[in-house]
């Protein structure tokens, strides 16, 4: 649908600046929706009444829930790259690259804690838009992963090495933000482990030593 189209559904047009805060407005309301009733749950009447707008409004922006979710969990999972990508970049010897990468990881998730949770479960709800978008966005970490280790002078893993990787990340952060926050450091030290035993070179293995972290709880 045309902005055009769609502003002649809602309000009268806007300054750019004020589309983008009402955009915004609506995304953090389908957000806090999201993350109370998953997507089956989540309409436009409760979207627009948690954004304190009207429908019409909220049709002014975006053409149904599943477009508005969408929105939202693509601009999240861009936001994790745009932070992930430069810290697995850090150089230095692979417990300090993967920490970096994981910690970068852990941070995102936590800002979205709600609706991250709520992703990871519905991504294999055939209905939902998390089971479409998690494909192309693990294949996009996985690329990330692969360009850093051979950034630093490791032999890229298999897609497969990797994409058992980040299941156990993304297993490890959930069960981190379904638990007390005292909970992270155990999680960050088997996630770390974790990533030593699957990408991990000997050299690696014997570098360990420098790092008593990795030997810490957990």
């Amino acid at each position: 649908m045309s902005v055009n189209a769609r502003r002649s559904r809602g309000r009268p047009p806007q300054t750019d600046e004020q589309r983008a805060t009402t955009r915004a407005r609506i995304l953090a309301a389908a957000g806090a929706v999201y993350a109370e009733h998953g997507y089956r749950g989540a309409t436009v009447a409760r979207i627009a009444e948690r954004a304190e707008l009207s429908k019409p409004t909220f049709y002014a922006f975006f053409d149904g829930v599943a477009e508005a979710i969408t929105a939202l969990v693509t601009e999240s999972q861009q936001q994790m790259l745009t932070q992930w990508e430069p810290v697995a970049n850090v150089g230095g010897d692979l417990v300090a690259q993967v920490s970096a990468g994981l910690d970068a990881y852990l941070e995102t998730a936590e800002r979205g804690r709600d609706a991250w949770l709520v992703f990871h479960i519905e991504q294999n709800d055939p209905a939902s838009p998390a089971r479409r978008l998690r494909a192309a966005y693990e294949r996009r970490l996985i690329e990330v992963m692969q360009q850093a280790l051979v950034a630093s002078g490791r032999p890229a893993p298999r897609a497969e090495t990797l994409g058992v990787l980040l299941a156990g990340m993304q297993a490890g952060c959930y069960r981190y933000l379904s638990t007390p926050r005292s909970g992270r450091p155990a999680v960050r030290t088997a996630m770390l482990r974790s990533a030593l035993a699957l990408v991990g070179t000997p050299q690696d293995w014997r570098d360990v030593a420098a790092h008593p972290e990795v030997f810490g709880e957990g």
